[in-house]
């Protein structure tokens, strides 16, 4: 699954579009932790991970830029 090169930035694995798409809809570390089995140290994790690749600087640019770029449509997971 391949969601990241037409926009020019590596593709986001399942897990870190799963935290992504978590964290927009306004759970904590904790919470996504709790339901993808993770701990919370580790979601945050995943998440700079995911702010690496889309080369934004904190949480609320990575998630505004995921929005513009339609990472954030599919929400049901």
């Amino acid at each position: 699954m391949d969601l990241g090169n037409d926009h020019g930035f590596p593709p986001l694995t399942r897990t870190e579009l799963s935290c992504l798409r978590r964290c927009a809809d306004g759970q904590t570390d904790q919470e996504i932790g709790k339901d993808m089995e993770l701990s919370p140290n580790e979601v945050a994790s995943v998440i700079s991970v995911v702010m690496l690749k889309l080369r934004t600087p904190n949480r609320m640019a990575t998630l505004a830029k995921a929005s513009r770029l339609g990472l954030l449509a599919n929400t049901t997971e």
